[in-house]
């Protein structure tokens, strides 16, 4: 069996390593390749192109990239009817890989294209279904609320869990976390992967770190495994500088270590609702960026886990994990949302309560090893 499969950033490419080990797992035989990162290529994969090629974000920031992503797609497209592999695996990255697979209909390729995390299409851009009705065998979605939507719109959609119910099941605090650290009231600050965060958001999140470590808290850093070498030593330094922690162990250990958490929105915040953590959620982007989302998406919260929590208030748009967007996400107003679950008793116990409710809506299953039979079934 032959498997095209293509991300384009850290959390695209984690799954990405998930899906591939138990393709192996199955058919040890199987011929894994694409555009990876270093995750897909330690679970066996082989990177012909880099995931780096995708990682961009923003509106006005991937403008400037247009005609390299163009060549690359055309690029990508030769190489898969060259050797026309069984079936082609696009995760998420939605703007390029809705392209991709329109461009191999038209190219000719006739294998199985699956969607493992489909575009937001219930947020914004609903026109989006036509594309994977037209292009798609079947969509992977991630949550049950996106199943729901997408097999009510025409779309053939497979769900059973969210890959990180299983994943974090086994995460636990090391011993060199513990004798680090120890008793310390440890506050985890995540800044996210990508270049667009560091730039937007690492001034943001050291300006808290004072004022946490004014309250006798321990600001400690992420740096997350999937950043460039650049990145992470330009992270490294300036946080250093600032004398202030760092941690290298993994994100979600630093997570389930702390009292809270704060960073940039994303995957993460998934990841700290699954640990039982509280996280302040920020995000900030360019005037003209933030003025065109306003108009195009069609939800209240940027945040998955205020989403499943609304699920589970009858369409409440009350936010248990705080969203500060654009000027708000101020240190001020993050160290104050922080305040709000840490010293008061009543509102923990609220918000924690409300978090496990949305986590029963993740299911249960090994996720990735029903995305790996679900591909090779579809031979």
């Amino acid at each position: 069996m032959n498997i095209f499969v293509s991300c384009g950033e850290v959390s695209g490419d984690i799954y990405a390593g998930d899906f591939i080990r138990e393709v192996l797992k199955i058919n040890p035989d199987a011929e894994v390749w694409g555009m990876l990162g270093n995750e897909g290529v330690r679970a066996g994969g082989r990177a012909e192109w880099s995931y780096e090629e995708l990682k961009l974000m923003g509106i006005v920031e991937v403008i400037p990239a247009l005609p390299r992503l163009w060549r690359l797609k055309n690029a990508i497209t030769r190489e898969v009817m060259r050797v026309k592999p069984d079936a082609a695996v696009l995760i998420d990255s939605p703007d390029f890989h809705l392209l991709l697979a329109h461009s191999l209909r038209k190219a000719g390729y006739t294998g199985k294209i699956v969607s493992l995390i489909p575009p937001t299409v219930w947020a914004w851009r609903a026109g989006r279904v036509k594309n994977l009705k037209r292009d798609y065998d079947f969509c992977l979605p991630l949550f049950s609320f996106e199943h729901k939507f997408l097999t009510e719109h025409g779309v053939r959609s497979l769900w059973k869990a969210h890959p990180l119910v299983h994943e974090l099941a086994d995460v636990r605090l090391s011993g060199s976390f513990r004798e680090r650290f120890g008793q310390d009231r440890v506050i985890a600050l995540m800044p996210g992967s990508r270049r667009y965060d560091i730039n937007y958001h690492l001034d943001t999140l050291l300006g808290t770190a004072g004022l946490l470590s004014a309250k006798g808290y321990r600001p400690v850093f992420s740096v997350a495994q999937g950043l460039s070498r650049e990145l992470a030593d330009v992270l490294r330094e300036r946080v250093s500088k600032c004398g202030y922690d760092l941690w290298e162990g993994g994100g979600r250990e630093l997570m389930l270590g702390s009292c809270a958490v704060a960073g940039v929105s994303g995957t993460v915040a998934v990841e700290a609702m699954l640990l039982g953590r509280y996280m302040v959620v920020i995000y900030n982007m360019k005037r003209i960026t933030y003025a065109i989302l306003k108009r195009l998406v069609h939800v209240k919260n940027i945040s998955i886990p205020n989403m499943l929590v609304a699920q589970h208030a009858e369409g409440t748009s009350r936010q248990v994990y705080p969203e500060l967007l654009c000027e708000s996400a101020s240190p001020e107003n993050i160290v104050r949302e922080l305040g709000r679950y840490l010293d008061d008793e009543g509102t923990r116990r609220e918000i924690d309560e409300a978090l496990h409710e949305a986590m029963a809506s993740m299911g249960t299953e090994n996720a990735a090893k029903f995305w790996a039979e679900c591909v090779k079934i579809s031979e």
